[in-house]
């Protein structure tokens, strides 16, 4: 066991140990440590990806962009959809192109043990590489600003959400408790108050208690908070 210390950056590869070669019919392999499981897949899988990208087939690229197009539309909207479609025609297009300029030793034998080598190796934010390209690919066709299957507004931009802040005594006592509101917005009072501060060109509102009333006195029970000004509720 060695005395140093190593950094796991996810608790999946503790309770999912890799499957390695380490020899076939008795004779070991020479390669340290052994050939992963893995290592075998992804250069299988490269391997036939070049023969079917190398074949100069336009079936290949249509295909590739029916594919794309059906996830975008299932993960995004229509928009992200022929995203989707156009960005795998044009990548099944061009390395069909870039593949056909290898030799054949490149083509068949190099670009699948590189490809095999950079996947096993490389944990992108501590994920295997296939599941952080689906994540990265999902979020980027996903709509970029969405909360319970609706749009949300831009930063910045005030949007009425119609929503309801009650504000009820407590075992501290009945009284009134301070508040400060920010406008837009529409305040209820169970009991009428008075406002202070209505005029043009003041950007804050004072909501009191009536305390004493006389014929003069004015209080309301519904104060409507303009956008900018402000509204503090005082005992």
């Amino acid at each position: 066991m060695s005395g140093g210390y190593e950094p796991i950056r996810s608790y999946q590869r503790i309770f999912s140990p890799e499957r390695r070669i380490h020899q076939v019919e008795g004779r070991p392999l020479p390669v340290p440590g052994g050939v992963p499981l893995r290592w075998l897949g992804w250069a299988a899988a490269t391997l036939v990806a070049v023969l079917v990208l190398g074949s100069g087939s336009v079936l290949v690229p249509v295909g590739a962009a029916a594919a794309a197009g059906a996830g975008g539309l299932a993960i995004g909207d229509r928009t992200a959809g022929l995203l989707a479609a156009a960005a795998a025609l044009a990548g099944t297009f061009l390395a069909g192109v870039l593949l056909g300029a290898l030799d054949w030793p490149l083509r068949l034998v190099v670009v699948p043990a590189a490809v095999a080598s950079i996947a096993t190796q490389a944990t992108p934010d501590g994920r295997r590489p296939e599941r952080f390209a689906l994540s990265w690919v999902a979020l980027r066709l996903a709509p970029r600003r969405r909360s319970l299957g609706r749009a949300v507004p831009l930063a910045g931009l005030p949007q009425l959400l119609a929503g309801e802040l009650w504000v009820a005594s407590d075992e501290g006592g009945p009284r009134l408790r301070r508040a400060r509101i920010a406008g837009p917005a529409v305040v209820f009072f169970a009991r009428p108050m008075r406002l202070r501060g209505g005029l043009p060109g003041r950007r804050r509102l004072v909501a009191r208690e009536p305390g004493r009333l006389t014929r003069r006195s004015s209080t309301w029970r519904r104060v409507m908070v303009p956008d900018g000004r402000r509204l503090e509720v005082r005992p």
